[in-house]
């Protein structure tokens, strides 16, 4: 639904069109001045400023609304994982018995990283920021697979679907196995191999917390509320670190370097801050 607004500027009237109480920029470029310079929209930081509209997720904070792809959030928390969840927000559905057969199998493998990535997290120093780590080794991976960079291969690399679909699958599974690593440099232990036959939180938090137990296991509630946690944390709208990452890749740079930039934006103060609070809250339920 749209309604029309008339604008004067200098002696001319302009009819534009309002549409979900928005206007579109296109239509601020039909007004000019008298010697036809077009009219501009000055908003620093864009505080006012619609740079995309999205049917990924819908966020309604005063009302406690969440949804993804039009599903609420509360249940997707009691009645998926955060892999199917994923994969509802990059496919647009939830996927089928077979699908997530297919999906969980080309994450969980992509789970084990190049030998000289873990190489290179171990010259970090003793008490290097795990944040820190996890940014710098994320950049680091597209100097391992030139034949998906675009700087490389041409800017239209990702058109292929089975290329842009590595990329993803590379991106899910190796990112909680750098964390892991990440956590257990800086409290002085060895990095733990990937489990493919646990599942993915699970295989995480095996990463993160075992010693030297030959069948360990996380404690299944522990399991499911880190799920559930990710799954809250998969999608929240146009936020600064999503911004960033459609700013990186629109000039064609590669995902492992727009997604490194994305990761910066935990470490600020206040999101830092608010990640370990909720966190904690989690743990103590």
């Amino acid at each position: 639904v749209s309604t029309q607004s008339t604008w004067g500027y200098q002696g001319k009237k302009y009819e534009v069109p309002i549409k979900r109480n928005y206007i579109e920029s296109s239509e601020l470029e039909k007004i000019k001045d008298n010697s036809g310079k077009v009219l501009r929209y000055y908003d620093p930081g864009y505080l006012n400023t619609i740079s995309a509209t999205s049917k990924v997720c819908f966020i309604d904070g005063d009302k406690g609304i969440l949804e993804y792809r039009g599903y609420p959030i509360e249940e997707l928390a009691e009645k998926s994982s955060f892999l199917e969840v994923a994969f509802l927000l990059i496919y647009g559905e939830l996927p089928s018995q077979r699908e997530y057969a297919y999906w969980r199998n080309k994450v969980m493998k992509h789970t084990f990283i190049h030998t000289d990535l873990g190489q290179q997290m171990k010259s970090f120093r003793y008490d290097a920021h795990p944040m820190g780590m996890l940014v710098s080794t994320l950049a680091s991976i597209s100097t391992f697979h030139p034949e998906s960079n675009p700087a490389l291969q041409g800017e239209k690399i990702y058109n292929n679907k089975k290329i842009r679909n590595k990329q993803i699958h590379r991106l899910l599974g190796n990112t909680p196995t750098i964390a892991a690593n990440a956590y257990r440099h800086r409290i002085g232990r060895p990095y733990n191999t990937p489990r493919n036959n646990l599942d993915y939180v699970e295989n995480f938090l095996y990463m993160l917390d075992r010693l030297n137990e030959g069948k360990y296991k996380p404690h299944p509630k522990l399991v499911r509320a880190i799920d559930i946690l990710f799954i809250l944390h998969a999608e929240h709208e146009l936020n600064c670190s999503t911004a960033a990452v459609r700013h990186l890749v629109s000039s064609g740079v590669d995902v492992y370097s727009a997604m490194s930039v994305s990761y910066t934006h935990l470490t600020l103060p206040t999101i830092y801050s608010v990640q370990i609070s909720v966190v904690a809250v989690s743990l103590k339920k």
